[in-house]
């Protein structure tokens, strides 16, 4: 038989549709298969658990079917121990069962850690080295001299504190900054909005003293941000302390507050060009 009259019989459509039929069914098989390894269509809302203390974890709806792995605890001081502060995946995400969940926690204690050196550098330069070590300021002292802006010294509860000494992470460290003249001006920043741990960097970063702090709604170290500052002027001198308001975000007032301060400031900001503009005139 030739292979053409093989084509045309009945033998080979019978056998290529035998053919086709177990593809299909591989295919089948194949799909259903992968289907059931990745649990598609069984996706789970990964719920918001920060702000949530560790030990409330297993009252959070759906959270069995996960798994919790601690990745850092950060100190915070007047925070609970074991507050849940970052979470990865967010809140929302489509997650399957039995993911790793990635945590970071607050701690209650402070490790003993090296005191970095904030000599002889600039503020800015000075904060972000006590800052990513763990530590605070405490106060801007300032004294005349040759210099301006640089750090000279570093204090820890009234004493100098050398490079390397030990201390607890947390801990308030004041800071002595020499400049040349007696008083200086700085613009204040823009904190509206921010954590307190945000807010405190970017005041320190200017050489302004954090003062009072209130809270409205729930302390939370994501969720309380600053909604006003006090005194609402646009431009401060070193070293001054500045009172901040904070609010709870979840409330549903905040960003009314956030709106009608950030509308009191522009009318500071246009009462400040004009008060300048005069003084040029004059």
């Amino acid at each position: 038989m030739s292979l053409f009259d093989f084509i045309k019989s009945k033998q080979f459509f019978k056998n290529l549709g035998i053919i086709t039929a177990v593809f299909f069914v591989i295919l089948i098989i194949a799909f259903v298969g992968m289907n059931f390894y990745t649990r598609h269509g069984k996706e789970y809302i990964m719920p918001e658990i920060e702000g949530s203390l560790m030990e409330d974890i297993d009252q959070i709806e759906e959270m069995d079917m996960f798994k919790i792995i601690v990745l850092d605890s950060i100190y915070t001081p007047g925070e609970h121990a074991g507050k849940i502060i970052s979470q990865d995946p967010k809140a929302e995400s489509k997650i399957k069962k039995g993911r790793k969940i990635y945590v970071v926690v607050t701690s209650s204690i402070g490790e003993n850690i090296p005191m970095p050196n904030c000599k002889d550098q600039s503020v800015r330069s000075a904060v972000n080295q006590l800052t990513n070590a763990g530590l605070r300021v405490g106060k801007f002292i300032f004294n005349i001299g040759d210099f301006n802006n640089v750090v000279v010294g570093q204090r820890y509860r009234g004493k100098p504190i050398e490079e390397g000494s030990d201390i607890q992470r947390g801990e308030e460290i004041d800071l002595i900054v020499e400049m040349n003249q007696e008083k200086y001006s700085t613009t204040m920043p823009n904190i509206i909005g921010l954590t307190e741990p945000e807010a405190e960097k970017k005041l320190w970063e200017a050489a302004l003293n954090v003062g009072k702090k209130t809270f409205e709604g729930k302390k939370d170290i994501v969720h309380s941000r600053v909604v006003s500052f006090s005194p609402n002027t646009t431009s401060v001198s070193k070293g001054s302390t500045i009172t901040i308001n904070f609010m709870n975000d979840t409330k549903s007032n905040y960003k009314d507050r956030v709106k009608k301060f950030k509308m009191s400031n522009i009318a500071v900001e246009d009462a400040d060009i004009q008060l300048i503009e005069t003084s040029d005139e004059l």
